[in-house]
């Protein structure tokens, strides 16, 4: 096999000779007399030659700057490919981590992902799929379970990615519809920019007694969703979803929060909001 990568790759640069020495020899000769025109063929001796010359120098010059442009073309598309290349062999490994045993391993194929959608735009949507499945994989909602300890370490580094990731245009809201989130802590002041799951499905999610201080859940939808005991103080709620959600107990609440949110008939606030905000009838978020 590697003898015969040898020869094609032999046989392509004779063959780039041929072609080049062919087109060198139409310049200097058809091409030339072309683009001298009848002026040129009027003149005669030396005249004659210094025009040719003259204009087989111009040719020359721009054929050389169309081959460099196209080396440039050429290099660019080469180190695209190549980034492009690496870009795909990161994500492969760091989804291959995600089902390590080793806790070290789901850390570090977490963090690559993050790196992937920092790096690549493109890939941006996919890896919030990765990650989004991971946790509803590892950490589903069990009804009527007790409130534990805080989230697994791995869960909690996917939960901080995605509170931090990159401001852009998502075609899918990220999925984290009946997630096992108590006690998570995602509040601002462990961030160098506000923290934000903005747009997440999080219905029917478990986050009692989680801190989200100061996190953005702006058009979230958090339908059925449990918030008992959550610290919610400064927490964007505008638009989010809360019909039949329980925000029993939840701290740091105002009725300003959840004047912005949309509530329906089931939606159940702390005592000192429930008796001065009205429930009007259910509704949905923006898309």
């Amino acid at each position: 096999m590697e003898e015969r990568r040898r020869v094609l790759r032999g046989v392509a640069v004779v063959a780039a000779v041929a072609v080049l020495l062919g087109l060198l020899g139409l310049v200097v000769g058809p091409v030339t007399w072309l683009v001298a025109g009848g002026t040129v063929r009027r003149l005669s001796g030396k005249e004659q030659a210094d025009a040719l010359n003259a204009v087989r120098q111009t040719l020359l010059a721009a054929l050389a700057g169309a081959a460099g442009l196209a080396g440039l073309a050429f290099t660019a598309r080469t180190y695209y490919l190549s980034r492009r290349g690496q870009v795909t062999d990161r994500f492969g490994k760091a989804v291959g981590y995600l089902a390590s045993p080793a806790l070290e391993e789901r850390l570090g194929g977490i963090y690559a992902l993050e790196h992937v959608m920092a790096e690549s735009p493109r890939d941006h949507a996919t890896v919030i799929e990765v990650l989004c499945a991971f946790v509803r994989a590892r950490a589903p909602i069990e009804p009527g379970s007790p409130v534990g300890g805080e989230p697994s370490a791995d869960i909690d580094a996917v939960l901080t990615v995605l509170a931090r990731r990159p401001r852009r245009p998502e075609p899918n809201r990220p999925d984290l519809r009946a997630t096992s989130l108590a006690k998570l802590s995602l509040r601002m002041h462990d961030f160098s920019a506000p923290p934000s799951l903005r747009r997440v499905f999080l219905t029917g999610a478990d986050l009692r007694e989680a801190d989200l201080r100061g996190l953005d859940l702006s058009l979230a939808i958090l339908s059925g969703a449990d918030l008992r005991g959550a610290l919610l103080h400064g927490t964007v709620l505008a638009g989010a979803l809360l019909a039949a959600a329980d925000l029993t107990d939840a701290v740091g609440l105002t009725a300003a929060q959840v004047g912005e949110a949309e509530l329906d008939d089931r939606t159940r606030l702390p005592a000192q909001i429930a008796a001065v905000t009205a429930l009007p009838g259910a509704a949905s978020p923006a898309p």
